[in-house]
C-alpha cells in the first residue's frame, strides 16, 4: 500500500470516528514466516521446561484443589501480562499461549476435582472462565480457542441438564450478531473478531456433534423427560433457521434493497425454503449462514469454512441411513435448484433493481 493510499484510508476512518489524530509514520517489521514459526516452536518448548519445574516443585501442593485452581489463575495472569507486553514477539507470545493453556489444565484439575458429583456446575463455571479469559487475555489465537472451549464448557452444561440441541441456536445467533454488523465493531474488531472465528467452530462442532450422534440424546440419559427437553432439537433448529433468515433481512437492508421488491421477496422465499430443507439435511443452514456472511464480509476464512461444510453436510446427508436414496437424492436435488435459482435471480433482478450494486 503506497503512502497516498494508506493517507486515504487514514482520512475514511477518521471521518467514522475509529481513529485520532495523524497517520502514524513507522513501519512495523516483520520477520519471514519459518523464523516467526521457529520462534513459536521454541516458545512452546521453552514453556514445557518451565511447567515441568513448577510441576515438581508444588508437585504435592497441586493435588490440593484450591491450591491447583489459585495457581492456574496466576499463570493465566502471567499470560495475559506475556500477551500484553509483547504484541510483535512470536516467540513470546507462543510461550504465553503454552502458559495459558497450562493454567487452564491447572483451573480445570482442581475445579472438576472439587465438584465431584456436581459436574453440571463444574461445567458452568468453565464457561464463565473460559469468557473472562475470552475478553482480557489479548491475543487472536488465545481468543478463538477460548471461544471454542467456553462454548463446548456450555454445551456440556446444557446437555447435562437434558437439553440438547439448543446450543446449535445459541451459536447461531451470537455469530451473527459479530458477523452480520463488522462495520460498527471496527474499534473492537481485535477483540471480536477471533470471537467470531471461535463461535463459527464452535457452530460446526455442534452441528457435527448432533449429526454423529442424534438430536433425541435426552431420551439416552434422562428417564424423565421435561417440555424443554423433548423440544430443544426443535428449539434449536429454528433458532438457526430464524436467524438465517434475519441475516438476509439485514444484508438486504444493507444494500439498500426494498423488503418489498421483487429481490427481496424472492431472496426471502428462498430463504425460507432453504430452511425447510436444512430440517431433513441437517447443518445446511449453518453452513450457508456461515458461507453468507463470510462472502458479505469479504472473508476468505469464513467463505472456505462454510463452502467445506456445506459439501461435508450434503455428503454425509446423502450416506446416513435415516431416509431412502431416492428421498435423499430428491432432496439434494431440490436444494441445487435452490441454489441455482437464487444465482440466476441475483443476477437478473439485483442489477435491474440497483445498476449501481
Amino acid at each position: 500500500m503506497n503512502e497516498l493510499s494508506k493517507q486515504a484510508v487514514w482520512q475514511a476512518l477518521t471521518e467514522q470516528g475509529l481513529v485520532t489524530g495523524e497517520l502514524p509514520n513507522h513501519e512495523v517489521l516483520t520477520a519471514p514466516w519459518y523464523l516467526r514459526t521457529m520462534q513459536g516452536i521454541a516458545g512452546w518448548i521453552g514453556a514445557f521446561f518451565i511447567m515441568g519445574f513448577f510441576g515438581s516443585i508444588f508437585n504435592e501442593l497441586i493435588e490440593k484443589e484450591p491450591f491447583a485452581m489459585i495457581l492456574g489463575v496466576v499463570l493465566c495472569g502471567v499470560a495475559g501480562g506475556i500477551f500484553r507486553l509483547t504484541r510483535h514477539n512470536d516467540f513470546a507470545q507462543q510461550f504465553g499461549l503454552a502458559v495459558s493453556f497450562a493454567g487452564q489444565g491447572l483451573f480445570m484439575f482442581g475445579l472438576f476435582d472439587l465438584f465431584k458429583g456436581d459436574d453440571y456446575l463444574a461445567f458452568f463455571i468453565l464457561f464463565i472462565f473460559q469468557a473472562v479469559l475470552t475478553v482480557f487475555l489479548a491475543n487472536s489465537i488465545h481468543r478463538v480457542l477460548t471461544t471454542l472451549a467456553a462454548m463446548t464448557a456450555l454445551m456440556i452444561f446444557l446437555h447435562s441438564m437434558g437439553v440438547y440441541g439448543l446450543i446449535s441456536g445459541i451459536a447461531a445467533i451470537s455469530f451473527a450478531l459479530i458477523w452480520s454488523n463488522e462495520q460498527y465493531w471496527a474499534r473492537h474488531g481485535f477483540i471480536l473478531r477471533p470471537i467470531g472465528y471461535g463461535l463459527a467452530l464452535s457452530l460446526l462442532q455442534f452441528e457435527v456433534i448432533h449429526l454423529l450422534l442424534g438430536l433425541d440424546l435426552a431420551s439416552w440419559f434422562h428417564a424423565e423427560k421435561t417440555w424443554l427437553m423433548l423440544q430443544a432439537p426443535l428449539i434449536g433448529t429454528l433458532l438457526v433457521a430464524f436467524t438465517f433468515v434475519w441475516v438476509i433481512i439485514v444484508l438486504l437492508k444493507k444494500e439498500h434493497i426494498d423488503l418489498n421488491s421483487r429481490t427481496a421477496l424472492f431472496a426471502l422465499t428462498a430463504a425460507i425454503l432453504l430452511c425447510l430443507l436444512s430440517f431433513v439435511a441437517k447443518g445446511l443452514a449453518t453452513s450457508l449462514l456461515i458461507l453468507l456472511l463470510g462472502f458479505n464480509n469479504k472473508n476468505k476464512v469464513l467463505m472456505g469454512l462454510g463452502l467445506c461444510a456445506l459439501l461435508g453436510f450434503l455428503a454425509r446427508y446423502y450416506y446416513l441411513l435415516d431416509h431412502t436414496l431416492l428421498f435423499k437424492s430428491m432432496v439434494l436435488f431440490l436444494t441445487g435448484i435452490v441454489l441455482l435459482a437464487i444465482r440466476f435471480a441475483l443476477h437478473r433482478f439485483l442489477y435491474a433493481e440497483n445498476p449501481h450494486a
